[in-house]
């Protein structure tokens, strides 16, 4: 099942956040958005793994799902 994640990079690790980028792309993630200043790279695994932090690569902190949030009385 495809996952959307949040991955923060490690201090220090920015000027390589593309690389980072692109190794999770070789894991077979589509990588939606890369925000250097904040240190954060988003998008979805490919379904295969069955954790994500089997996808956490080197200069990677923390993986987390991303989950949707909905405002208060929001339709489901």
């Amino acid at each position: 099942m495809k996952r959307n994640f949040i991955a923060s990079i490690e201090p220090g690790s920015a000027t390589h956040i593309e690389q980072i980028a692109e190794n999770l792309r070789q894991k077979g993630c589509t990588i939606n958005r890369i925000l250097k200043l904040a240190g954060v790279i988003s998008g979805s695994s490919s379904g295969k793994e069955k954790d994500l932090q089997e996808l956490k690569v080197q200069g990677i902190r923390y993986i987390e799902e991303d989950r949707e949030v909905r405002a208060l009385g929001g339709k489901d």
